[in-house]
C-alpha cells in the first residue's frame, strides 16, 4: 500500500513541476504571442464571403479549419490561455512560500559549504581576533549601504547583510499580473457561450435576410450574458434592441437590456475626399420608453452605460429612396420606365423577368482629376463627382452583373457624359462606360441616335463616318435643332466611343438615377467587457513587476569568521541578482580593504 502512496506522489510531484516548470511557461507564451499576431495581422470576423474572395477556395478552406477568422474564439487559443493560468498558478503556489521566507528574514549563520558556493568568495587568515574581525566585516558593509546581522556561537562569529529584500515582490507581481490578464481575458471571451457553441446548444443563423423577428432562437444567446461584442448597422431614425455577432459563416444574436436610438448622423470629410469624422447623435431608452443615456458617439470617443460601451465603428447607407428611369437599348420610342425602391431592396423590371438589386448608394465620390479625364489642377487636384448608387442586374437564366453609376454627368473637352461601370464577376474590375448628354441633360439624345444606327443598319446602310453624321444630322434637325455643327461633332464621336464602350453591355437597358432622398447608417460596435479593468490592473502590476526585476537588483553577503590562536579566519561570500560586473568591482574593493592591514584600508572604495 505505501509503495502505491509512493508512486502517486512521485507522479503528483512530477506532474507539478511539469506545470510550474519555466519551459512550459515560455512555450505556452511563444504560442500565445503568435496566436495573437495571427488575429492582429489578419482582420478577424468578417465574412466568409471576404476571405474566399481574398485568399482563394483551398487556403480559404485551410484557414478556416485552424480557425484563423476568429483566432480569440477557437478552443485551441482558449485553452493555451487556460493552461497559462494553471502553469503561472502552480508556479507561484510552489515557490511562493519560499520566496515569502526569504523576503521576511535573512538567515545568519550560513554553513561553510554555502559560503563558498556563491558567486564570489574568497578567505583569509588575518591577525586580529575573530571579534574584531567580524566587526571590521560588519562596518565595511554598513558603508557600502547594507545593514548587517551579527551572532556569535562560541568562537564563531556570523554575519549576513542584503540590499533588495524586495526583489522577490517582481516576481510575484509579474506571475500575478500574467493570472490575472489570462483570467480576465478568459471572462471577456465568454466561455459559457463557447461551450453552449461547442456542444450544439447554441447554433448561428446562416440567413442573413431574416428580419430580427424571424432568426431561431437557437441563435439567442441569453440576455444577461456577462461579456460580448457585437455590431449593428442602425439607419437614421430607427432603434435597435439587438446587435449580431458572427460566428463563423452564420452570426449570434445577443439582446441587449436598452433600445439604441439613432436620432442623426453627421460625416465630415478631408479635401481628399477621406472622412475626416463621423458622429451619431444616439439616446438610450429602457424597454418601458424611459430615457437612460442620449449624446454623440464618434471614433475613440464611445457612450458608456452600465458596463455597456458603443462605439462609433463605420457607416453605410441606411436605406436612401432611389427613384430610377430604365431605357431599353434601340427602344426609344418606349417611355422610359419606373422603378422606386430603398438600398437593399430588389426591384422586378416589369415583366422582362429580369430584377435589380440595389446595392449601394454613396453621396461623396471624391478622386483626383486626372481619373476622369480632367486637367491637373494644383491647388485643386480633387474632384467631386457627387453621388453614385450601385446595383446588380439578375437575368432570366441566373446571370448577374454589378453595376456603378454616377448621378452627376462629367464634362471633358467641352462633352458632358454620364459615367457607368459594369462588372459580371465581384473581383473583376469596372469597365466604365460614358454616355453623351444631350442638350437637355439626359441620355434621350444618345438612346435615340443608337436606334436609328440600329434601323440603318438593318436597312443595308454602310458604316463609314459621313453615314454616322448624316444618320445624326438628320436627327438632330428633329429632336435637338439648337445643336451647332461643332457640338453635332463632338457629339459623334463621343457616341461612336460609347457604342464601342458597350460591345460586352450585360444589360438591355439602362437605369438613369431621376432624384433620391437620402438616408444615412451609423455602424456601431457594442461590447460589454467587465474584464478590461482587470486587464488594466494587470498590465500595471506587470509594468511594475519588470522594474523591481530590473532596478532593484537583491545582494546577499555572508561572513563566517573563526577565532584561531594568534588571530581568526575569515570566510565571506557574496551573490548578486542583476549588475552583476558592477558588484564583481565591488566585491574585489571589500577584499582589498579587509587584507589591508586596519586603518590603511581605502573606505572609499566601499561608498
Amino acid at each position: 500500500m505505501s509503495s502505491v502512496h509512493a508512486v502517486q506522489s512521485s507522479r503528483l510531484r512530477l506532474l507539478l513541476q511539469f506545470l510550474g516548470s519555466m519551459r512550459l511557461a515560455v512555450s505556452l507564451l511563444v504560442l500565445l504571442a503568435i496566436a495573437s499576431i495571427i488575429g492582429t495581422v489578419l482582420s478577424q470576423q468578417q465574412p466568409y464571403d471576404n476571405y474566399q474572395l481574398q485568399f482563394g477556395s483551398f487556403w480559404f478552406q485551410v484557414y478556416r479549419e485552424l480557425g484563423l477568422y476568429n483566432v480569440y474564439r477557437t478552443l485551441w487559443y482558449t485553452s493555451i490561455v487556460a493552461f497559462l493560468v494553471l502553469s503561472t498558478a502552480t508556479c507561484v503556489t510552489r515557490n511562493g512560500p519560499r520566496m515569502l521566507r526569504d523576503m521576511r528574514a535573512l538567515p545568519v549563520r550560513q554553513r561553510r559549504a554555502a559560503i563558498r558556493a556563491q558567486e564570489h568568495f574568497f578567505s583569509l587568515d588575518a591577525e586580529l581576533s575573530a571579534e574584531l574581525m567580524a566587526s571590521r566585516v560588519a562596518g565595511l558593509l554598513r558603508r557600502g549601504g547594507f545593514r548587517p546581522r551579527l551572532e556569535r556561537e562560541g568562537s564563531e562569529f556570523y554575519v549576513a547583510a542584503r540590499k533588495g529584500r524586495f526583489h522577490r515582490s517582481g516576481y510575484f507581481l509579474t506571475h500575478l499580473a500574467i493570472i490575472l490578464i489570462c483570467a480576465a481575458a478568459l471572462y471577456n471571451a465568454d466561455i459559457p457561450v463557447k461551450w453552449a457553441e461547442w456542444t450544439g446548444t447554441l447554433k448561428p443563423a446562416k440567413n442573413f435576410d431574416l428580419p430580427l423577428s424571424e432568426i431561431p432562437r437557437s441563435a439567442w444567446m441569453p440576455l444577461h450574458n456577462p461579456a460580448y461584442r457585437g455590431i449593428i448597422t442602425l439607419p437614421e431614425g430607427q432603434t435597435a434592441d439587438a446587435v449580431f455577432e458572427l460566428a463563423g459563416d452564420g452570426y449570434l444574436v445577443q439582446p441587449l437590456p436598452f433600445r439604441i436610438h439613432l436620432r442623426s448622423f453627421h460625416v465630415s470629410y478631408y479635401s481628399t475626399g477621406m472622412p475626416s469624422d463621423f458622429v451619431s447623435d444616439v439616446v438610450l431608452y429602457s424597454p418601458s420608453g424611459k430615457v437612460l443615456e442620449s449624446g454623440i458617439i464618434r471614433v475613440n470617443h464611445p457612450m458608456s452605460y452600465d458596463g455597456v460601451e458603443i462605439y462609433q465603428s463605420s457607416f453605410s447607407d441606411g436605406g436612401s429612396l432611389l427613384h430610377l428611369q430604365s431605357y431599353v437599348l434601340g427602344m426609344p420610342a418606349l417611355q422610359p420606365g419606373q422603378l422606386s425602391g430603398r438600398v437593399g431592396q430588389t426591384l422586378q423590371a416589369g415583366d422582362s423577368g429580369y430584377s435589380v438589386q440595389l446595392k449601394n448608394f454613396s453621396l461623396y465620390n471624391v478622386m483626383p482629376r486626372t481619373a476622369v479625364g480632367d486637367k491637373p489642377d494644383p491647388k485643386n487636384p480633387m474632384v467631386n463627382l457627387g453621388p453614385s448608387y450601385t446595383y446588380v442586374v439578375h437575368d432570366p437564366h441566373g446571370g448577374a452583373a454589378e453595376f456603378h453609376t454616377y448621378f452627376s454627368p462629367i464634362t471633358r473637352d467641352g462633352q458632358g457624359y454620364f459615367v457607368q461601370g459594369y462588372r459580371q464577376a465581384l473581383g473583376d474590375p469596372y469597365h466604365y462606360v460614358y454616355l453623351p448628354v444631350g442638350p437637355n441633360g439626359g441620355i434621350s439624345l444618345f438612346l435615340n441616335y443608337l436606334a436609328a444606327l440600329q434601323v440603318a443598319a438593318h436597312g443595308g446602310a454602310q458604316a463609314s463616318p459621313a453615314v454616322f453624321q448624316q444618320i445624326f444630322a438628320m436627327l438632330a434637325a428633329r429632336v435637338a435643332p439648337n445643336m451647332s455643327a461643332a457640338e453635332q461633332d463632338r457629339f459623334v464621336q463621343a457616341s461612336l466611343n460609347a457604342l464601342a464602350e458597350m460591345r460586352d453591355y450585360p444589360a438591355p437597358f439602362i437605369l438613369h438615377l431621376q432624384s433620391f432622398d437620402h438616408r444615412w447608417a451609423a455602424g456601431l460596435q457594442v461590447t460589454k467587457w467587465p474584464g478590461t479593468v482587470p486587464i488594466y490592473w494587470g498590465c500595471v502590476a506587470l509594468v511594475l513587476g519588470i522594474f523591481i526585476l530590473f532596478y532593484l537588483p537583491q545582494r546577499r553577503v555572508w561572513a563566517r569568521v573563526e577565532g584561531r590562536e594568534g588571530g581568526s579566519h575569515l570566510e565571506l561570500g557574496a551573490s548578486a541578482d542583476r549588475n552583476k560586473r558592477e558588484f564583481a568591482r565591488e566585491f574585489a574593493a571589500w577584499e582589498r580593504a579587509l587584507r589591508a592591514p586596519p586603518g590603511k584600508e581605502d573606505t572609499t572604495l566601499n561608498c
